[in-house]
């Protein structure tokens, strides 16, 4: 069941290898964000439907800004580390 700090995954699309943490749930769709092209005041919008729950939780009241987003998300293996 996908609720708010789900991670998630979309099922299809440009997006389908990339992990969402769901921010906010209504009736039929959810805010995602993932600290990195999608930040936390511009989420991106999407139907549950098209989405893959992964079983993992975050706890967003920890999590206030991108950096710390993304920095959950990685110590769970969900992004690839970027050199630059």
């Amino acid at each position: 069941m996908i609720k708010t700090g789900s991670i998630v995954r979309p099922i299809a699309g440009r997006n389908q290898d990339r992990f969402f943490v769901v921010i906010q749930t209504d009736a039929d769709c959810v805010l995602l964000s993932d600290g990195r092209r999608r930040k936390l005041n511009h989420p991106k919008r999407k139907k549950q439907k098209h989405l893959e729950d992964t079983g993992y939780t975050l706890d967003l009241l920890k999590l206030t800004t991108d950096k710390q987003l993304r920095k959950a998300l990685t110590s769970l293996g969900f992004c690839k580390v970027q050199t630059f």
